[in-house]
């Protein structure tokens, strides 16, 4: 039977240990999410549970909890802790806790300085003598189709972010940043408080599996009961199983950013990611060689879920979604190295031309 490690924990717990050493896997999907969206909600929903209607006294700091999702990872063969789920919420919440560090190196109170080597802690593994070695971040990120992430790691180590930077890592320092300064200006004597409470009272659920095939078990379960990701994410999860245990899983990488990169200059779904529909137009295939004929149709994750994915452990399937994705980029391109001009003027329509 698989271990599990579950233990509710408070950020400055979690991310304070001297054994926090966090990986975001290349097969990982980019950094999402936005500032005006996310960032803004958590913003809003952090701040009314640290300071309630608006004065910090409100605040019994002995029982209040804002409970803020699960951390799924495990431990891989480097000893780093790989995240399976919740890597979105876990690269938010380092952003915000480094806008409060660069904001702290202003202040030379000792109520600041206190704070401020708290969240470094947080940020920064430390060394023999128990301070931050601003070398050694807590987290690092591999995602292979992030083109984004060394800006990140940059903004993690400097605190600083530049005109030429534009990423969403950027957006959002900077949006919590501006927070920061507004909350300084509107509640100078609260300051402190804030950040205090998101390390002491704000909880993540880290759940730590003893082997990958148990986290993604769990990550495709708490996705499917809970904030619901693209059926191509867990699709993807389960292609990366299949091809790291052959020993390619850097190929698989490239196949996987090739295919992204076709399906979203040309296909669209109306519920789900470009990914979603080349996955959606492969079940029918799929349906058509199984002698299926009924109308109706099952979810994508139910059907491909099948027999724990076993459509997904097979090289014949990737190779067959690439040769469907070709197909519709030529489509769309009107290919006349694949079409004969018969079939180009059959094909024409305005729709794939613009």
């Amino acid at each position: 039977m698989s271990k599990l490690n579950v233990d509710q924990k408070t950020i400055k717990n979690l991310l304070s240990d001297n054994k926090a050493d966090f990986l975001i896997p290349d097969y990982q999907r980019p950094y999402a999410w936005d500032a005006e969206k996310e960032c803004f909600t958590l913003w809003e929903d952090v701040f009314a549970f640290a300071i309630p209607e608006g004065d910090a006294d409100n605040f019994d700091r002995t029982t209040a909890e804002y409970y803020l999702g699960p951390i799924v990872t495990f431990k891989n063969d480097n000893g780093q802790m790989e995240i399976i789920d919740g890597q979105q919420r876990l690269t938010t919440i380092m952003l915000l806790l480094r806008a409060f560090y660069s904001r702290f190196e202003k202040m030379k109170d000792k109520q600041s300085q206190l704070l401020r080597e708290m969240i470094g802690k947080c940020i920064w593994k430390t060394d023999e003598f128990d301070q931050p070695d601003m070398n050694l971040l807590k987290i690092n990120s591999e995602v292979a189709t992030d083109k984004d992430k060394e800006e990140f790691l940059a903004i993690l180590k400097d605190g600083i972010v530049n005109d030429k930077m534009k990423s969403r890592y950027a957006e959002n320092f900077r949006f919590f940043q501006g927070k920061i300064d507004e909350f300084v200006a509107d509640y100078p004597a609260y300051f402190p408080y804030l950040p205090s409470r998101i390390l002491n009272n704000c909880i993540l659920l880290p759940i730590e599996a003893d082997v990958q095939d148990t986290a993604l078990r769990i990550f495709s379960t708490l996705n499917n009961r809970g904030k619901a990701l693209s059926d191509a994410d867990i699709f993807k999860a389960e292609f990366y199983k299949y091809y790291s245990k052959l020993g390619k899983k850097d190929d698989f990488i490239k196949r996987w950013r090739k295919l992204e990169e076709i399906c979203e200059k040309h296909l669209h779904s109306n519920s789900g990611t470009p990914m979603d529909e080349l996955f959606s137009r492969y079940m029918y295939y799929e349906r058509a060689k199984k002698g299926i004929k009924r109308s109706t149709t099952e979810a994508l994750r139910s059907f491909y879920g099948t027999n724990n994915y076993a459509l997904l452990q097979s090289d014949e399937t990737l190779c067959n979604m690439e040769l469907l994705a070709d197909f519709w980029n030529d489509v769309y391109s009107m290919s006349d190295d694949r079409f004969s001009q018969r079939v180009l003027r059959q094909l024409f329509c305005p729709q794939l031309c613009t």
